[in-house]
């Protein structure tokens, strides 16, 4: 009887719900190249189509939920663009996420989108349509929204018939850059039966190291800039994890009466944040002076047998070796989230031996200063990698083996010469840059050959030919 009540647990267990099942999509509003370019610090390529998702999920307790995120999708058919995930810093609502429209975080998805990118943005478990609390940083959680909008999207993009690659790109920064190392590790570790694979992440001014780096910012003689967020985390471990019966267990007055307000969400982050900074002041503490002694020793001591520290543990994000190009991005005067996190991640992977990390600083900037330069050099890094394939209408791409371009790679204005081309017919041609954006388009002369103007970019191009049958072949060419 028992192996039976095990089996249909079992059985009962397999029929939920798929966790990364759409539940509807809501077409929101269309921003045009034209209008992001006057509020982002980049060249803008595509108009950008917003779409609100909502999908299942498990919560952090592994059961089911509907939560909700973003999708935005360069408008333009002609190509097959690569996938990006957006993980989104700390929000002080639960609405000031990227499915909301007019939020700030959504002009990082659009950034990424008219560069290019099909991009996905998960709102998190306990914001925006998912009730209950939010688990912040909590890592297992956060990576799992991350998968399950992945594969939501694009089961309805493919039932749209909205074209995409099998390219993937994560990147997210501050408490994303948390949730985004998350959900790069447990892609790699478990690709699932749609078999991700991550093409590079971007990985930027993240809270990595909690039970180390973020565990010593508690212990800090001085005032931290944003305490709640620190507290936050401790809440959040608390919901989760129950490690406490009541919050009186782990805190002291008068911030206890504050950080019950904030946990019943009857404050929100911003107040929550100057509440906790005016009493501090006042009284002249620091921040592990709201613990009681004894919860505040365990912290100190890295007690291994602390509950609280040990769920601290459970959320680093860094001990492992990515085998994907990873970049590792900060600056050093973040007064929010310590750099050394970078620090510590890099030297973790690289001894763990990881070949593809790469770090880099973006100099002495603070926590909101550094975000327009992790973006633009996310987007270079990116764009490295990322292919964008042509689409026909009229037409589908062959193989035609004789078929070749030299030199290449080339320098612009020198004459490409094609071959294995057939002496009869005429060839149009369009050669696309690495953002799908037409450089060039004519037809080819009898001499088989074009030049490549001055108003091209250095860089890996596509070169499409169409051949007589309406038919067309495609090659990468390399300008320089």
């Amino acid at each position: 009887m028992k192996h039976l009540t095990t089996l249909l647990l079992i059985l009962f267990a397999c029929t939920c719900v798929p966790a990364q099942t759409y539940v509807s999509v809501e077409e929101q509003e269309t921003v045009t190249a034209a209008q992001l370019g006057l509020i982002l610090p980049i060249a803008t390529e595509y108009d950008v189509v917003n779409y609100k998702v909502r999908y299942t999920t498990l919560d952090a307790f592994n059961q089911p939920d509907t939560a909700s995120g973003l999708l935005s999708i360069p408008k333009d058919r002609t190509l097959r663009f690569p996938m990006a995930v957006y993980m989104h810093g700390t929000v002080t609502n639960r609405d000031a996420v990227p499915s909301r429209q007019g939020t700030g975080e959504r002009t990082l998805v659009s950034a990424l989108t008219t560069s290019g990118y099909i991009v996905v943005a998960p709102d998190y478990i306990g914001l925006g349509d998912s009730d209950g609390f939010h688990p912040y940083v909590h890592a297992a959680s956060e990576s799992s929204a991350g998968r399950d909008l992945i594969l939501a999207a694009q089961q309805w993009m493919e039932e749209q018939e909205i074209a995409f690659n099998d390219q993937l790109f994560v990147t997210g920064y501050s408490q994303g850059g948390h949730a985004v190392q998350a959900l790069h590790r447990d892609i790699q570790a478990d690709p699932g039966p749609d078999s991700l694979v991550v093409t590079a992440g971007a990985h930027l001014s993240g809270p990595y190291s909690i039970s180390g780096v973020m565990r010593e910012a508690t212990l800090s003689e001085d005032l931290p800039t944003l305490p709640g967020y620190i507290i936050y985390t401790y809440l959040s471990y608390n919901n989760v994890y129950g490690i406490y019966d009541s919050l009186g267990q782990a805190f002291v007055q008068p911030y206890l009466d504050v950080i019950k307000q904030y946990n019943a969400e009857e404050i929100d982050g911003s107040s929550f944040n100057a509440a906790l900074t005016d009493l501090l002041e006042e009284r002249d503490e620091r921040l592990i002076d709201m613990f009681r002694d004894s919860i505040g020793q365990q912290i100190a001591d890295d007690d291994d047998d602390s509950r609280i520290v040990q769920a601290l543990r459970e959320n680093d994000t860094y001990e492992w070796a990515p085998s994907a190009p990873t970049l590792l991005y900060y600056c050093t005067a973040d007064e929010q989230v310590p750099f050394r996190n970078a620090i510590v991640a890099d030297s973790v992977m690289r001894a763990l031996g990881s070949t593809t990390v790469i770090i880099q600083s973006g100099g002495e900037r603070t926590h909101v200063g550094c975000v327009p330069f992790a973006l633009l050099t996310t987007l270079n890094f990116f764009d490295q990698y990322a292919t964008r394939d042509v689409i026909s209408s009229v037409g589908r791409p062959v193989q035609l083996n004789s078929f070749g371009v030299s030199p290449n790679p080339a320098g612009i204005g020198t004459p490409l010469r094609l071959t294995g081309l057939s002496a009869d017919g005429t060839y149009p041609y369009e050669l696309y840059d690495a953002t799908g954006r037409t450089v060039q388009r004519g037809s080819l002369g009898l001499s088989r050959s074009l030049t490549v103007d001055g108003g091209a970019r250095t860089g890996v191009h596509l070169l499409r030919v169409t051949l007589p049958d309406g038919n067309f072949v495609v090659r990468r060419v390399m300008l320089r």
